[in-house]
């Protein structure tokens, strides 16, 4: 069971990290917008680190796009009074691994199972 200062200190670091993660979108974007297109360049060396830029960009902006939803989500579930409760079986959440994660969805076994079925296919 988490105590409230434990969901005090979970909530702080969730609108922390949900800023930090914005603004590092924000930057990710300004720079892809800023940047050159591919094709344009007078050489192809230099098309070809254009073109892996943009890719190591948008990989980047994905993964940040990705927690932030999970941050998200959490922020939600502190609202609803739901925060700590794995989302797949609703047992609570191990308060270490909330430590750990404050934005995880899922306690241990569910996520082990999750990651399980997602290796095998």
């Amino acid at each position: 069971m988490l105590t409230e200062k434990r969901l005090q200190r979970n909530r702080q670091w969730l609108l922390d990290e949900r800023a930090r993660l914005k603004g590092e979108l924000d930057d990710i974007g300004s720079a892809m917008d800023a940047g050159e297109r591919p094709g344009l360049g007078t050489h192809m060396a230099d098309s070809a680190t254009d073109v892996f830029e943009q890719t190591k960009n948008a990989a980047v902006q994905s993964r940040l796009r990705n927690t932030l939803a999970l941050v998200e989500r959490a922020l939600e579930k502190l609202e609803k009074g739901t925060y700590g409760s794995c989302e797949r079986c609703g047992q609570p959440i191990d308060p270490a691994r909330l430590k750990a994660l404050p934005q995880c969805a899922l306690g241990m076994a569910c996520q082990s199972r999750s990651e399980l079925n997602s290796t095998s296919r």
